[in-house]
């Protein structure tokens, strides 16, 4: 299959197209913002386009979202690093590293402060309109932007207020995981516009219920090359405590959330400070004190998105055989469910497809899938432990 990288600037006005390209590697992340990395020579054409703040969009004749009127809206990200280098034969390359697009989420704090009952899918696009869609101040929309039509994710209301000044990428990634959403901005380049995506991935699992395809992967079925199993309950918690902000007597509420119901050596018992939910917020010129019990159940909306990061990690790691029945975009995609399966090892699980990266080199294609969940990054556990 061809592929080919097309270069635009800010405004989607094309600039051209990246020639000799020695590799490229495409991640995406369903919860998450998606990176990018590629190597070219250096030429004329090469050193134009290869410039920080540009966009990148991979055209390679797989599926893309299409809208009701028909409309191509593509993944793309933004060049953010260039290094260029020249090694000990002469032979001088450049090198340029980027981010999907939802990574613009986080150039906006939420302001003001949301308090809103209302699903995660509602909630997310209230905090996408009013801090750079449509319902933002002109100065903070962002220019060319649109929600994209979505279907109703359901899911039950959740009693939400975001931390003030919270930023906006973070809290859509701690929504999204709440509800097993994933989104991004994608691009429309015939439309010249950018799109908030947000959707749910299919169940394709071997029993599901929705009458769709299993999909399962197996060396058995030989769909999979290289596969890599990890288990871990080491950082684990399912019992959690949240301490909210203090009233005008200085009483601080403190709430519980029980994940599992465990007890004795099963449970596991974490802590989350949440001062920074305050107790009154601004609505108009009126400032409005939040009753306890409303409080109590944003507490606990906290406290339920925080021991999403104490459960235990699952992660089946496969590179998958492009020549197998089983084609990515056509048969599965990023953020389905599906079927993992090792019999020599008696492993079989359900998980989410969490990432997808394709790596591009010497006219070859790799897909590497990541089923279940992430493991963490240094910078990740870094955040944790603060």
């Amino acid at each position: 299959m061809s592929m080919e990288l097309r270069v635009f600037d800010k405004a989607i006005e094309p600039l051209g197209a990246i020639d000799e390209l020695a590799s490229l590697i495409w991640r995406m992340k369903y919860f998450d913002v998606g990176t990018f990395s590629l190597l070219a020579p250096i030429t004329d054409n090469n050193s134009k386009l290869l410039i920080e703040g540009n966009i990148i969009v991979k055209h390679d004749g797989k599926k893309e979202v299409t809208d009701a009127a028909g409309g191509i809206w593509r993944r793309a990200a933004q060049i953010t690093y260039v290094h260029i280098t020249k090694d000990e034969n002469g032979l001088e390359q450049i090198e340029a590293q980027g981010k999907m697009l939802s990574w613009w989420l986080n150039k906006r704090c939420i302001s003001p402060q949301i308090v809103e009952t209302d699903t995660n899918q509602n909630l997310i696009n209230s905090m996408i309109q009013k801090n750079c869609g449509s319902a933002a101040t002109a100065k903070r929309q962002f220019p060319q932007f649109t929600i994209l039509e979505q279907a109703d994710m359901g899911g039950s209301s959740v009693e939400y207020a975001n931390e003030v000044y919270a930023k906006l990428g973070d809290e859509v990634k701690a929504r999204a995981q709440a509800g097993k959403l994933g989104y991004d901005i994608l691009i429309n380049e015939r439309e010249k516009k950018y799109g908030f995506y947000l959707y749910k991935g299919n169940d394709l699992t071997a029993k599901n219920n929705d009458g769709n395809t299993p999909c399962i992967f197996s060396r058995d079925f030989d769909n999979v090359n290289e596969q890599e199993y990890t288990a871990s309950i080491e950082n684990c918690g399912n019992f959690i405590y949240v301490q909210g902000a203090a009233d005008e007597n200085g009483n601080q509420p403190v709430t519980t959330v029980d994940g599992e119901g465990a007890a004795g050596l099963e449970l596991v018992e974490v802590f989350c400070e949440a001062t920074d939910i305050a107790r009154k917020y601004q609505s108009g010129e009126t400032e409005v004190t939040i009753p306890l019990d409303t409080y109590i159940e944003m507490l606990k909306t906290r406290g339920a998105a925080e021991l999403e990061n104490y459960g235990e990690t699952i992660n089946f790691v496969s590179t998958i055989n492009t020549n197998s029945n089983l084609r990515f975009k056509e048969d599965f995609d990023l953020g389905d469910r599906i079927t993992c399966k090792e019999n020599k090892w008696g492993i079989q699980i359900d998980a989410r497809i969490t990432e997808v990266t394709e790596t591009y080199q010497k006219g070859a294609e790799e897909i590497e899938a990541t089923f279940g969940d992430s493991l963490p990054t240094l910078v990740d556990q870094i955040r944790k432990v603060r």
